[in-house]
């Protein structure tokens, strides 16, 4: 479980890191969907960009660790990302 907090704060800092324009929706749509959706919403958002096989099989196991984590950790990372999103450290 802790390895798909960790990869969930990697994403963020790259969004938020100096050579981004902003936050690209599209990837806000996929944390949604990773904390939010089932795991076939969850690929559907990841698919538009092409991943490969390893790709791909990271990613459904990085959504079966996050089903795994109960609600209110859920709950608490999201809060966590929307904090930091709005966060003049990341404008």
């Amino acid at each position: 479980m802790k390895l798909a907090i960790i990869i969930t704060l990697a994403i963020l800092a790259l969004c938020c890191s100096p050579a981004s324009a902003g936050i690209c929706q599209r990837l806000v749509g996929i944390v949604q969907a990773l904390y939010l959706g089932t795991p076939a919403s969850f690929e559907a958002a990841v698919e538009p960009f092409k991943p490969d096989a390893d790709m791909k099989a990271a990613a459904t196991q990085l959504k079966t660790l996050v089903d795994f984590l109960p609600k209110n950790a859920k709950d608490s990372i999201l809060k966590l990302m929307d904090k930091i999103v709005e966060s003049p450290l990341c404008a």
